[in-house]
Order: C-alpha cells, then structure tokens, then sequence
C-alpha cells in the first residue's frame, strides 16, 4: 500500500467516525474537494480526455447510468452524506440540472486527473 493510499484509508476512517457521532442537524451540508476518487460527474462539463460517463461505469448506480463517477456504483462521499442524514449522492457542482436548494446539502467540487503541483 503506497502512502497516498494509507492516507487516503486514514481519512475515509476519520470520517466514518466522525459521521457515527454526528447527527443530521449537527452537519448541513457535505462540501467535496478532490480527484478522480469523489468525482461525481464535474469532468462531463469540462475539455478532459480523464471522463466516467460511459459504461462500465455507473452499472451498480441508480437506473445503471454512468453519471461521471469514476466507480460502478456510488462513492465514498455518497456513503459519508447519507450516514450523516443528508442526499444519498452528492452532486456535481457543475452539474446545472441540480438547483441552487439541492447544491446546499452538498456539492463535489471534485476533478478526476487533478493532481498536486509542487512548484518550483
């Protein structure tokens, strides 16, 4: 296991935990920054070779539509928003069929490809 990796799990436990201790009134909205892991269809409305909104993708979603996601079925994030009392998938902040009172339980500002630049 690479250290992204480990720190990735380390991250997916804290917020399991934190969501067993949380309640639906205490977390009004789930807000998600990341990569191709909690991409929950931005790259459908962007110019990116780095896409999920084809099959086999989304086979064990909803209706078996790919919806972007980079998964067959639902992400890490939909799990965490529901066990916190909220939509049980978080929506693509680019996603314009979702209106504005749907975007305030939660939104993925996530990109699959993103990557960090160090700089020089």
């Amino acid at each position: 296991m690479t250290s992204q990796q480990l720190g990735c799990c380390w991250v997916l436990l804290i917020a399991l935990l934190s969501c067993s201790a949380a309640t639906a009134s205490e977390v009004p909205a789930i807000i998600v920054f990341g990569d191709s892991t909690v991409d929950s269809g931005n790259n459908n409305y962007i110019l990116t070779v780095a896409k999920g909104n084809f099959p086999p993708y989304g086979r064990d979603f909803d209706g078996g539509v790919a919806t972007g996601r980079f998964s067959n079925g639902r992400l890490v994030t939909d799990f965490v928003s529901e066990a916190l009392g909220l939509p049980s998938s978080v929506p693509a902040y680019l996603d314009s069929t979702y209106t504005i009172d749907q975007l305030a339980t939660g939104v993925s500002f996530a990109s699959g490809g993103t990557g960090l630049d160090k700089g020089h």
